[in-house]
């Protein structure tokens, strides 16, 4: 291996965790400063397709993933009313699928990275970089030097603000809600992740492992609408009353305090995220929607694609340089193919709504086509 030894990520999030992870097993020494002081995922779930069960077997994690998680054969599209539209199979593959709480894949990654390799409680502020060395330097008053440095802080990153003074993040018009339970509806099919989409709204539910249940439901609204006085469970409980029983059964069973919301944001993708020996990786460099299911994804890819070209290279700028040019198509076409989704899902109108569903249904082999070469894809 190179000169580059010492790798400061900043942001120990699912990217952050496995760069440290797949850089460790490589031979290097990477430092995750992370802001909060206890490492944890939100209570959400998610699926691991293909291509990131790819890099779990890579890891060495993909059996233990299989056992914290469930396996997932089908990604179904409904009419509100439960009518098939679109129907992928997910189990054609070399590896499998799987539905995971984003915490059970956070520890897993965790466990496996020495305990020196990650410092709590660290506010990253600013950087500088001098003689082939960056400095970064903390709220706490902490600075640490070192080869390179990658920012995997998420969708507000702070690195990225300090490295291109770019614009905030963009809002698109949706707010979503997740929630948990361990109630498994009647009408839930195993294996099956069913999305139904409505007139502006839409709802998802899929099986994680543990006998947990996951949902997920977005609509439109305003930035930062707040909640209604009614609380976010009679909320939903009156958007989708009429929808397919499963889904008004999935949010009576579900805890008030089960249930997080969010804002929807991402950013039209553009080049450099890099700057010599500073990069960014996951929602720091590629924000994207949550519609295609790749944002944990794609950010496992960067882990295991920087980890290659910081070995190939021993220069961290031309490493980071190569990094880029692997993930740039490959993010935009993702980023640009989940806009393009969610824009399908912000119809209102009865009569588009209705167009919208017979178009899915004919374009059904051409929409598996398309997720197939999502997945198909080994970073």
């Amino acid at each position: 291996m190179g000169k580059a030894k010492r790798i400061i990520v900043v942001g120990g999030g699912i990217g952050g965790a496995a760069a440290a992870l797949a850089l460790h097993q490589a031979g290097f020494e990477p430092v995750v400063y992370e802001r909060s002081n206890a490492l944890r995922e939100v209570g959400a779930g998610i699926a691991l397709w293909a291509n990131a069960t790819h890099i779990l077997q890579r890891l060495g994690l993909l059996e233990d993933a299989m056992q914290v998680g469930y396996p997932t054969t089908n990604y179904q599209f409904n009419s509100q009313y439960g009518r098939e539209l679109v129907n992928i199979p997910l189990d054609g593959f070399e590896l499998p699928v799987i539905g995971i709480h984003r915490a059970e894949l956070h520890q897993l990654l965790w466990r496996n990275v020495p305990n020196e390799m990650f410092m709590l409680g660290q506010t990253f502020e600013r950087f500088e970089q001098e003689g082939g060395q960056v400095r970064a330097h903390f709220a706490s008053g902490l600075t640490v030097e070192g080869d390179a440095l990658i920012g995997a802080d998420g969708l507000r990153s702070r690195v990225r603000a300090v490295l291109l003074d770019d614009r905030p993040p963009t809002y698109r018009h949706f707010k979503t809600w997740r929630g948990l339970t361990n109630y498994v509806p009647k009408g839930h099919r195993p294996g099956y992740i069913q999305e139904f989409l409505g007139p502006g709204k839409g709802f998802g539910f899929m099986r994680l492992g543990k006998e947990r249940m996951y949902w997920y439901a977005a609509a439109i609204a305003p930035e930062s609408q707040p909640d209604t006085a009614i609380g976010r469970r009679r909320e939903l409980e009156q958007m989708f009353q009429d929808w397919v029983p499963s889904i008004p059964e999935l949010i009576a069973a579900t805890d008030e305090a089960d249930i997080l919301t969010t804002d929807l944001y991402d950013r039209l993708p553009t080049q450099p995220w890099s700057q010599q020996n500073v990069t960014l990786l996951g929602d720091a460099a590629h924000p994207m929607l949550p519609t295609m299911g790749q944002g944990a994804c794609t950010a496992l890819e960067d882990a295991w694609v920087i980890t290659q070209c910081l070995q190939t290279h021993s220069d961290p700028v031309t490493a980071f340089q190569q990094y880029e040019s692997l993930r740039f198509p490959r993010t935009k076409e993702i980023v640009e193919q989940s806009l393009r989704s969610a824009r399908m899902g912000e119809l209102t109108n009865p009569v588009a709504v209705a167009l919208r569903n017979t178009v899915m249904k004919l374009m059904s082999p051409l929409i598996c086509k398309s997720f197939r070469s999502l997945h198909i894809y080994r970073a």
